[in-house]
């Protein structure tokens, strides 16, 4: 099986940290073996929805450059 991508294990730590980590199983299953821009759009929709914009904008800026280092 492959290993998650760092945006992907990064994605799962941010929607642990806001919406818990029983949220960030079920989507690790909805990630796994998807594109990294499936990923983000994903996260930006439910980000968006729940800390607004800016905010989101910000963190997931934050995990995307993270996963480029």
């Amino acid at each position: 099986m492959d290993q998650p991508s760092i945006l992907h294990t990064a994605a799962l730590d941010l929607i642990s940290k806001y919406f818990g980590q029983s949220t960030a199983e079920v989507y690790d299953k909805f990630f796994t073996g998807e594109p990294d821009s499936v990923i983000i759009t994903s996260i930006n929709e439910i980000m968006v929805d729940y800390i607004g914009q800016e905010k989101a904008t910000y963190e997931i800026n934050k995990i995307v450059e993270q996963s480029t280092l």
